[in-house]
């Protein structure tokens, strides 16, 4: 892995074992997309593929790998990444963005895409309160592109998370929408006009909408 990755950030911090979260009070499968560093193979654009123990950070995009002494370290080449494979879960790197796949045959499915949002300008209120939703969560610790920063304990740092489910084919990613599902599933035009003309929705959980494509790909 070391002939195949290069180091954007040389130490951001030891981990107590390689199991240990580098990101306090924010949940490891939520920050990164798996919840453990896992032994995974990396497949780079016009050279060979390399493995390590890897995740991928969810916040700012970067494939994330512990070195033999257990540090946390950010490969600088992530543009030459095509995909990686972290155990038996596959993503696919296009645009700068790593999304989850769900395989619905060889060479096409489902993509998810996550964002995690950190706000860094919440204006706190009366009794500890926010400007924001609810549904927003809070944390007191977050990694920054200098390290490890533990936040004013006082001051509410929030984030948010989006995931937003796409098609995938090939390498290319698409909008979930008729018009693409359509053209995925020509066989099954007819009982894909039907389903959203009776006022029908994709689901927005993976599981769920996998569920559903898996009638229209066989």
């Amino acid at each position: 892995m070391k002939a195949r990755l290069t180091i954007l950030f040389l130490f951001l911090t030891i981990l107590a074992g390689a199991q240990e979260s580098s990101v306090k009070g924010i949940p490891r499968d939520v920050y990164y997309w798996m919840p453990d560093f896992a032994d995974g193979m990396i497949y780079f654009r016009g050279q060979g593929p390399a493995q390590g123990k890897v995740n991928i950070c969810a916040e700012d995009n970067t494939l994330r790998f512990i070195d033999k002494e257990g540090n946390e370290l950010v490969a600088a080449d992530a543009d030459n990444i095509v995909m990686v494979r972290i155990d038996t879960v596959s993503f696919l790197r296009t645009g700068g963005t790593f999304y989850r796949m769900y395989p619905l045959a060889d060479d096409f499915g489902l993509a998810l895409k996550r964002r995690v949002r950190i706000v860094w300008d919440a204006k706190q209120g009366a009794y500890g309160s926010t400007s924001l939703t609810s549904s927003i969560k809070e944390y007191s610790s977050i990694y920054s592109e200098g390290g490890l920063y533990e936040l004013n304990k006082d001051k509410v740092y929030p984030y948010d998370v989006t995931e937003t489910l796409f098609l995938y084919r090939g390498q290319d990613i698409v909008v979930l929408n008729k018009n693409n599902l359509k053209k995925l599933f020509p066989d099954r035009k007819e009982e894909i006009e039907a389903f959203f003309k009776a006022g029908n929705n994709i689901p927005d959980k993976a599981d769920d909408a996998l569920a559903l494509l898996s009638q229209w790909s066989h």
